[in-house]
């Protein structure tokens, strides 16, 4: 994996679900929290589209968006959208992301983190992207 270039830790705020044309769910999860990259952060984690009837538990993994505002010690903001994957941990109550977030400052930066649903916190690390 690439240089590591900070942690962040974030708390669950609220869900919102969608259902598209054809039918389809997504799950928006709305989180706050701080990163050693971008200082305060606010984002929404989007999980799908799936079909209603695999909203349960044999959905294992699937797409994952980020969308994200940052607001910088410095006083400036940034905005980012990754796109990537999520999978459920075997036998714990715990999903996986990994996804690449594009920056509006042009940088890219790779997330690896884990929600834990029985805290409703969102934690990892952050990585380089060359």
């Amino acid at each position: 994996m690439a240089e590591e270039v900070g942690k962040f830790s974030l708390e669950h705020v609220s869900n919102v679900y969608t259902q598209d044309a054809s039918g389809q769910i997504s799950n928006h999860t709305n989180w706050k929290g701080t990163s050693d990259v971008a200082g305060t952060v606010y984002g929404t984690l989007i999980f799908g589209p799936n079909p209603l009837m695999e909203m349960n538990d044999s959905l294992e993994s699937g797409p994952v968006k980020w969308i994200v505002q940052a607001f910088l010690d410095s006083g400036s903001t940034l905005a980012g959208v990754g796109v990537g994957k999520w999978r459920k941990k075997s036998e714990e109550h715990i999903w996986e992301v990994d996804y690449v977030i594009d920056i509006s400052d042009g940088t890219k930066i790779r997330s690896v983190g884990e929600l834990h649903l029985d805290s409703l916190t969102f934690s990892g690390t952050d990585y380089s992207v060359t």
